[in-house]
């Protein structure tokens, strides 16, 4: 279950992120707000992974008694 969760999860949140680069594509970035914005996205997907998972396990529990 938590593998469904986390794939869902990270389609989303892929969607979201092509839509954020091609907004920004034309802007110049420095590499510490690269690097600062691949953390804050990695501590994102973690915490999504795991409560989309969570969430998922828990309708399973509640349907399957």
């Amino acid at each position: 279950m938590f593998i469904i969760g986390s794939a869902v999860f990270i389609i989303a949140f892929s969607f979201f992120k092509v839509t954020a680069l091609k907004k920004t594509k034309n802007q110049n970035e420095s590499w510490l707000k690269l690097v600062s914005v691949f953390l804050v996205d990695l501590i994102v997907l973690m915490v999504g992974t795991l409560g989309v998972g969570i969430f998922f396990v828990s309708l399973f529990n509640v349907f399957h008694g």
